[in-house]
């Protein structure tokens, strides 16, 4: 079972964890910046959040695409030039 939540709206286990004391400053911290933070941009291969500092970002076809690493970059080349 897939479980959506609308933007803004805080997931009932964070909502327990945040109120419990079960984190420390830093996760609850993290927690809210996460959560009231723009959305996370995610690299085109592997779907895994891409850190400014690291960002590739490369026009194939027309089409801008961002990716996590050099190494995502080059696999998506690769898995699209055979199309």
């Amino acid at each position: 079972m897939t479980n959506y939540q609308d933007e803004g709206e805080k997931d009932a286990n964070e909502e327990q964890l945040l109120e419990g004391g079960a984190l420390s400053g830093e996760e609850e911290g993290f927690i809210k910046g996460y959560s009231q933070d723009e959305e996370i941009e995610e690299c085109a291969e592997c779907g895994a959040a891409i850190d400014e500092e690291k960002k590739v970002v490369s026009k194939i076809k027309d089409e801008e695409y961002h990716f996590c690493s050099k190494e995502c970059a080059k696999e998506f080349v690769e898995s699209t030039s055979n199309d």
